[in-house]
């Protein structure tokens, strides 16, 4: 769960460099490496629009499918492998915009962030978002690669309403 919230994190990350960005969706690939050489590849689609709102859908591999819905106040993980939901409250109330909008440019694509002792590394092409990376706290090296990108247009608020099946577990934390 820690991953999935320092996802959510990252998504906040992307607007660091881009104050006028209100809204980002784009396909991913999402590559977890661990110190062993271990990878672990996902595939999916992830959608986030001001001031708070993330959809992350991972979609590949299949048995791994699964939603993250959050906003400023909780976490809804939504597995249909395991037929539950997983609901998490956000304890700390931070605008991760106001943090991360202090990121510092690298190089003329590169920009770097640093929020509770993680280094995140963006990149950027003509003012789109192409990827990120970090090393999270179990030393786990992360990349996201975006494509399709849309930038500013218009996400309807109730794509980030959780969808959860009437049968499914809930279980909260």
């Amino acid at each position: 769960m820690k991953i999935i919230l320092l996802l959510s994190l990252i998504v906040h990350c992307l607007f660091a460099f881009g104050e006028d960005l209100q809204s980002f969706e784009a396909n991913f690939v999402q590559t977890i490496t661990d110190e062993t050489g271990k990878v672990l590849t996902y595939k999916g689609s992830m959608h986030t629009k001001r001031p708070s709102f993330v959809l992350w859908d991972y979609k590949e591999p299949s048995r791994a499918a699964k939603k993250l819905y959050m906003n400023q106040t909780r976490a809804v993980l939504v597995q249909p492998m395991l037929e539950q939901a997983t609901i998490t409250p956000i304890n700390e109330n931070m605008n991760f915009f106001d943090i991360l909008a202090s990121a510092k440019a690298v190089d003329l694509t590169h920009y770097e962030a640093r929020y509770k002792k993680i280094n995140f590394i963006l990149e950027e092409r003509d003012g789109i978002i192409i990827s990120l990376s970090y090393q999270d706290e179990l030393e786990n090296k992360i990349i996201i690669t975006f494509t399709k990108q849309r930038q500013n247009h218009l996400i309807q608020d109730s794509l980030f309403i959780p969808k959860v099946p009437v049968d499914y577990d809930i279980i909260r934390n």
